[in-house]
């Protein structure tokens, strides 16, 4: 009898989640808005902007202004997120093992494994 206690109670579980997942289903999704600080859009307004003038009106009309404005806010996005640079470690030469900054590699979060840490040796 005691089987049976079971099984009733498991087809009743199943039949209420399905009726949650059916009313689930039924409902409209939120569309889910990723966070995006003022900094961010500045960077983003300022790239869009510099390949819009690239298109419209070619390379020769873009400004150093333009440029220094586009590198102001990657600089100000970077230090708001807490971007780091990746370390590289030079495999050659006489400053063979000296770790030092790699600008031309991606920037990552700051718990990534490789990131550049400034050594000050004051």
């Amino acid at each position: 009898m005691s089987d049976n206690t079971f099984i009733d109670w498991l087809e009743t579980e199943l039949a209420m989640k399905e009726k949650e997942d059916m009313a689930r289903r039924g409902r409209k999704k939120k569309v889910q808005v990723p966070s995006i600080t003022d900094i961010q859009l500045v960077l983003t307004n300022r790239v869009k902007k510099l390949v819009q003038e690239i298109e419209e009106c070619g390379v020769e009309h873009i400004t150093y202004s333009d440029v220094s404005r586009l590198d102001k806010a990657f600089d100000d996005v970077v230090e708001e997120a807490n971007l780091k640079y990746q370390q590289m470690t030079i495999e050659h030469g006489e400053d063979k093992g000296t770790v030092h900054r790699a600008v031309w590699k991606d920037i990552v979060r700051a718990d990534h494994p490789n990131i550049y840490v400034d050594r000050d040796y004051d």
